[in-house]
This record gives structure tokens, C-alpha cells and sequence, in this order.
């Protein structure tokens, strides 16, 4: 699974008070199916290490360097519903691990709800990366202004994000791999609020937020 799971850095949601009926969601938000179901952790890790392993590690703490995302503790909403994205080609992943991803999702043996499913709950129960890759540490300062003003309201003080609206854990994560999907924010989250700011922020800026991100710890929950 070559750095399958992406992050929806510095999304603005708007909640309503209360949820809409399942039938008027557009299809990005109507509910997994495997989502609902009974989770198998131990079929999860059986399928980690068959398919994943390669790329994100036995543990699933990826490879910084190379830009490959840990997976290790993600929110389990989130891993059920990227994996169902992509499975389903609404996902296409970068150039780079794509076809890879639709290659593993396209399996037999993964590509069903249940199978999904279990995936995600194994990863969501596994210990996260105790190092994730960081940069060089200059500009914090900055970082974690840019992260409190454009990204604490949804994924939580300490990024830890949560499973209510599928809000990924973005602290934590290696350095390199979020600097990646910053650049390619815009492009990945077409229509919403935030990528018109995200698309505009500087080199640097890019830098020192995914620095900062990388030095949280990623625990707690978004309100």
C-alpha cells in the first residue's frame, strides 16, 4: 500500500447543527458501508503485512525520506474512508503510488467493505511512530501560528483529529510527506474553503508548518 493515505491538512468544515438524512449526502460523505460493521483487528493485520508491509514498514511507520506515510494509530474513520475512495477510484493518489494503491485496494482479498474494515481498525489500535521525520527546526515560531489559525479548530490542538467527520491525525506524521501533500493541497481538496489559502503559502511557510505538525504529538481529539 505505497504512501496510500493522504491527509486533508487545513480543512475549514462546515458543520451543520444537525445531520442530514444518509439519502441528501452527496456520495464523498454518505457513509462506508464498512464503517458500520464489526471490526476484526487480527484479519487487518494479516492483510497489513500481506499487501502494506513493503512500503509503510511492518509497523506502519512508513519512511520519511521517502515521503511514505505512517499509518500506525490514524483515525480508523478516516483509514475506512480513503481506502474506500480509492478502491472505488474517486481517490487517484500521486503519480508516484497510485497505480500501486489501486493494485493492493484491487485484490480479492482487500477490495470488500469487510476486509476495509479491518484494515483500519488494526491500524487505528497500533502504537504510532515514536521518531516521525522532521525538518531542520528553525521556524516554529511560525509553524504553529499557521497551525492554530488555519488548522487546530479541526484536527485539535495537538493534531490529533477525530473520528467524527473522518478528520485525519496530522501530528506526528513524518516531515517530508506532509511538506508533499501541502503542495499538492489545492489540487487534492478542489472546492473547499481553505485551498485558495493553502495554494498561496510560501515555500517557507509550507516548511514551517509541516516542521511544527511533525513535532506534535497527535494525541487527544477534536471537539
Amino acid at each position: 500500500m505505497a504512501a496510500g493515505i493522504g491527509f486533508c491538512l487545513l480543512t475549514v468544515l462546515a458543520l451543520a447543527t444537525a445531520p442530514a438524512p444518509a439519502a441528501t449526502l452527496p456520495p464523498a460523505e454518505a457513509p462506508s458501508p464498512a464503517a458500520s460493521m464489526a471490526p476484526d483487528p487480527q484479519h487487518g493485520k494479516v492483510l497489513y503485512l500481506r499487501h502494506c508491509a513493503s512500503c509503510h514498514g511492518p509497523r506502519a511507520w512508513g519512511d520519511g525520506p521517502r515521503e511514505i506515510p505512517a499509518l500506525a494509530g490514524q483515525r480508523q474513520a478516516y483509514i475506512i474512508e480513503q481506502l474506500t475512495h480509492f478502491a472505488d477510484g474517486d481517490r487517484p493518489g500521486s503519480e508516484m503510488h497510485g497505480p500501486a494503491m489501486r493494485d493492493v485496494l484491487h485484490a480479492p482479498d482487500v477490495n470488500r467493505p469487510p476486509a476495509i474494515r479491518d484494515l483500519g481498525a488494526w491500524l487505528a489500535q497500533i502504537p504510532r511512530v515514536p521518531q516521525p521525520d522532521a525538518g531542520d527546526g528553525r521556524t516554529l515560531a511560525s509553524g504553529k501560528s499557521l497551525y492554530v489559525r488555519g488548522c487546530a479548530a479541526c484536527h485539535g490542538e495537538q493534531g490529533g483529529g477525530s473520528d467524527a467527520g473522518s478528520i485525519p491525525r496530522i501530528g506526528g506524521q513524518h516531515f517530508r510527506y506532509l511538506l508533499s501533500r501541502l503542495r499538492e493541497f489545492a489540487s487534492v481538496h478542489r472546492g473547499l474553503d481553505a485551498a485558495p489559502a493553502a495554494s498561496v503559502l510560501s515555500v517557507e511557510a509550507q516548511q514551517s508548518l509541516a516542521d511544527y505538525l511533525s513535532r506534535l504529538p497527535g494525541s487527544g481529539s477534536a471537539p
